[in-house]
């Protein structure tokens, strides 16, 4: 098994490279983890505890911020290495300030080992479902305790994350597993798990603080504007059917795509014919404009207080992205048929928070339902209520973990 799942790491690895010759982000990928051995022999000797977390890009890094920046209030002289995997991840974060942020060197053969002795973690972290089977195993064979958080996996017995061979019995090994859900402890300890808890999805600490961004982030051009729709993290089918209902009902609406990529932002503009705005382009307060494109990062999760009603883009691709955002804003949310792994999604969907669409039809209807005079305020409600509801995970899972090293007083 190990030598199969090395080999399929090389062809992972000369797969990224054959694509950096016309993909950036594969070269950003190959660039990072250039020399990665001398860069972290060049980290200072860690005085203090020294946790390392490790997350696959943005999403989970926002998962652990919350707990990283509790860590650092309660005890100051942690030090913290952060580890991403995606390109995507590290660059809009590589200058934190709460830790010293790096690239994880790829699963080879003796990388793991390697990055551990000069690193010397006193525990690991990992978010999620981001989880290397060599990095598991070195940790174990080092006894290095290491714990996961905001865990989510279905009941099933087929392959996937945590049923793999070579990492279901090193997950065993973890310090501890906390889950985003209680409805999955049975199943996990009918499975062997008895390092297994509770303790919610971080996420949701993390979104209940934006309201109080609104303010400084929002930018003047648009802070007085009122809009019917704000859409998050779109992909071309969703604006397919975002842009024949706006023009159809003539909605004012922000829509923030998930590639901002200069020739993607350009196609949407098109799309658009005439009736758009980059965001980047406002200097001053535009009223009349119909459609505004989001063309820059690090404001969606505040744009959606601006908005009646927020769409969530990814849910006619692999899956939704970040619907809690949205939810922290008191906005009831739209989003495609793919949203059966997200916990937060399923529960809104049965409170009647938020609504699922298949086609524009759907779309129209949904919007339509939303109109109706104190609907999208009840629904927005029963989504940030289900945010209190759910919050404290952070506390949880950051007292356990200073509970776990020495000396983090």
């Amino acid at each position: 098994m190990w030598v199969l799942y090395y080999l399929m790491m090389y062809l992972f690895v000369l797969g990224i490279r054959i694509s950096s010759f016309w993909n950036a982000k594969s070269r950003l990928w190959l660039r990072g983890r250039k020399n990665w051995y001398s860069k972290i022999q060049c980290l200072p000797a860690g005085k203090n505890s020294r946790i390392w977390f490790h997350v696959s890009s943005l999403g989970e890094f926002e998962q652990a911020r919350t707990v990283i920046e509790k860590i650092k209030s309660d005890s100051p002289h942690t030090e913290i290495i952060l580890t991403f995997f995606s390109p995507s991840g590290y660059e809009l974060k590589k200058e934190y300030t709460l830790a010293t942020t790096l690239y994880l060197p790829a699963d080879l053969p003796g990388n793991a080992k390697k990055w551990l002795q000069i690193i010397k973690p006193d525990l690991a972290v990992f978010v999620k479902y981001d989880l290397w089977p060599g990095y598991i195993k070195a940790l174990s064979d080092l006894n290095i305790p290491a714990i996961l958080f905001s865990a989510h996996w279905k009941q099933q017995s087929g392959i996937s994350s945590w049923t793999s061979p070579l990492i279901k019995n090193e997950l065993k090994r973890f310090k501890m597993i906390f889950l985003q859900r209680p409805d999955l402890i049975d199943f996990f300890k009918k499975n062997g798990f008895e390092n297994i808890a509770v303790a919610g999805d971080t996420r949701i600490d993390r979104a209940l603080n934006l309201a109080a961004e609104v303010k400084s982030k929002i930018p003047d051009s648009i802070s007085e504007q009122r809009f019917d729709i704000v859409a998050g993290s779109t992909w071309p089918k969703d604006e397919d059917i975002l842009f024949d209902v706006i023009r159809t009902q003539q909605l004012k609406a922000i829509i923030a795509p998930h590639d901002i990529s200069p020739k993607n932002i350009d196609r949407i503009m098109e799309q658009a014919k005439g009736s758009a705005v980059k965001l980047s382009s406002l200097s001053i307060q535009l009223s009349a404009t119909q459609i505004i494109i989001v063309d820059n990062i690090g404001l969606l999760s505040v744009l959606y207080s601006l908005g009646d009603i927020a769409y969530i883009g990814g849910g006619f691709g692999k899956g939704i992205h970040n619907s809690l955002e949205a939810m922290a804003h008191k906005k009831p949310v739209i989003f495609g048929p793919h949203y059966q792994k997200f916990p937060e999604a399923l529960d809104m969907i049965e409170s009647g928070g938020a609504m699922t669409i298949n086609s524009k039809q759907d779309l129209y209807n949904v919007l339509n339902q939303f109109k109706k005079p104190g609907e999208a305020e009840s629904s927005g409600m029963k989504c940030y209520q289900y945010l209190q509801d759910h919050a404290g995970a952070t506390t949880i899972v950051s007292e356990y973990i200073l509970k776990s090293i020495p000396n983090c007083g």
